[in-house]
């Protein structure tokens, strides 16, 4: 079930499941950034088709200048790349939302914690909410993380399929996006 959630002291607002923590109660998270962490645990009953193991980012960015927004997305979506040092990145599936917003499907490889030995395949459902009023791309990221026990989610990946987690993940993702409201625009100045 999807709650109401304010972020960035009540200036945005948007949803988000029930049993995924926010990041700043655990670390310093910059004043950008929303995070929020699954802290379900194995026995809770949630039946939203999520695993134990996601995570959610909201940035605010500074809007990139390519012409069209699905060029802003790839933009975007190499950046977040880069930044977990991913490779292999490939765009599995794409979409534009009727309020023009920009949604995604990625897989990469990342070495886990940094360590080649702990190879892990990543599932990225990556939404774009332009605000050409601020100057501002809002990039909403789930993470959905397939270690390499979880056997039959990579056969479905290897298959081109995405697992049925990254599936929900997406769906949450475009309902996060569909949601997305400025509540003050004061935040952007």
């Amino acid at each position: 079930m999807l709650k109401k959630l304010d972020l960035y002291g009540g200036a945005i607002s948007t949803v988000l499941p029930e049993g995924f923590l926010d990041a700043s109660l655990l670390r310093e998270v910059p004043d950008t950034q929303e995070i929020f962490v699954n802290s379900r645990e194995t026995g809770e009953k949630f039946e939203d088709g999520l695993g134990l193991n996601e995570s959610i980012v909201v940035d605010l960015l500074e809007r990139v200048s390519e012409i069209n927004d699905y060029g802003a997305l790839k933009v975007h979506l190499e950046e977040i790349t880069d930044l977990n040092a991913g490779r292999n990145m490939s765009m599995v599936e794409h979409e534009t939302l009727a309020n023009g917003s920009q949604c995604c499907v990625a897989t990469e490889s990342i070495d886990k914690w940094g360590k080649q030995e702990k190879k892990e395949t990543v599932v990225l459902c990556v939404g774009l909410i332009r605000l050409a009023e601020f100057s501002t791309d809002v990039v909403i990221t789930i993470n959905v993380p397939v270690e390499p026990a979880m056997h039959a989610e990579l056969d479905q990946l290897a298959k081109n399929r995405l697992p049925e987690r990254a599936t929900t993940a997406y769906e949450l993702l475009k309902s996060m996006v569909r949601e997305f409201k400025v509540v003050d625009g004061s935040l952007f100045v």
